[in-house]
């Protein structure tokens, strides 16, 4: 079962470093586009009964977040203040914010139709709200740059997400994660993993190569023009070489006598350039897959007799 928001934040939540809220017009807003993007018929319940004009997929949903909460019925606040059995609906627009979050990548999860317009339809919203939250690739995050967001972060993830780079994409995606609950360091390490994972995929290879070695096959394949060689040696050096995972405090090496830290501001800058550079990388090798397509293409008319 995929791990939600509340609980893959859970420590993040406990110690107020996050703290979602959200009004009650924006609650009432996403349960409607997600009411609207739901799949609506006929359903079977266990006893025996039927709903003819039910709204399938919350009904999934309760399921879901049922086991997941370790529950057999969902919570939500009643007129009188009190926490009390409640339908999907009702979480959304009187549950803890924590649940909204949580409705709505269960949401996601189940894989109804039209993902990617509800998902656009939901960041519309949130940002009509003023609400630092955002959705991507049905995982919840929070944006400190609405720019940064919409043109790396999104960006970085749809590339990777189209061009079938899952490796890539669950390390680029896990450092966003990590970034929103303050695991600064390994949102870092994350990142970093994940511009060698793009690497490793462009040049289709599962072996343990070092930065350097897979830039070199880079240029070799001529899916990175040579002249680029030392921009992204200095990327290496400067911007994710001093956070790589075997130079990061408590992991190749002591501490000392206190704890290191990364700071957000770093981690974020290591993260979003992270997510250029897999966008630099990625595009240059569907470029240069497609003049290999244009050249075959070319020598078959030529070869042709026609």
């Amino acid at each position: 079962m995929k791990v939600f928001f509340s609980k893959r934040h859970e420590e993040a939540i406990i110690n107020k470093k996050l703290r979602p809220s959200f009004t009650t017009k924006c609650r009432t807003s996403i349960e409607r586009i997600l009411d609207n993007y739901s799949e609506h018929g006929l359903y079977f319940f266990d006893d025996g009964g039927q709903d003819y004009n039910a709204n399938i997929t919350y009904y999934k949903i309760e399921e879901t977040l049922k086991t997941f909460y370790g529950e057999r019925v969902l919570r939500a606040f009643n007129p009188e203040n009190k926490l009390a059995e409640a339908s999907l609906s009702q979480v959304i627009i009187n549950g803890y914010p924590s649940q909204v979050l949580d409705v709505i990548e269960a949401w996601f999860y189940h894989k109804p139709e039209r993902l990617r317009e509800c998902e656009t339809e939901l960041n519309d919203v949130l940002a009509i709200h003023d609400s630092p939250w955002r959705i991507i690739n049905g995982e919840v995050i929070l944006v400190d740059s609405e720019y940064l967001y919409r043109e790396v972060q999104v960006k970085t993830i749809n590339l990777l997400r189209e061009n079938d780079i899952p490796g890539a994409l669950e390390e680029y995606q896990g450092a966003i994660s990590d970034l929103t609950s303050g695991e600064t360091k390994d949102a870092v390490i994350k990142a970093h993993k994940s511009v060698e994972s793009v690497m490793k995929a462009v040049l289709n290879t599962e072996e343990h190569h070092t930065f350097g070695k897979l830039l070199n096959e880079l240029i070799k394949s001529q899916i990175i023009p040579e002249y680029y060689e030392e921009f992204l040696k200095h990327f290496e050096k400067l911007a994710l070489g001093i956070v790589k995972e075997r130079n990061l405090p408590a992991r190749g090496h002591g501490q000392g006598r206190h704890s290191e830290t990364v700071s957000p501001s770093l981690a974020e800058f290591a993260v979003n350039l992270a997510g250029s550079i897999n966008i630099f990388i990625t595009k240059h090798w569907i470029e240069s897959r497609q003049v290999f397509y244009e050249d075959a293409n070319e020598l078959d008319a030529d070869d042709s007799p026609f």
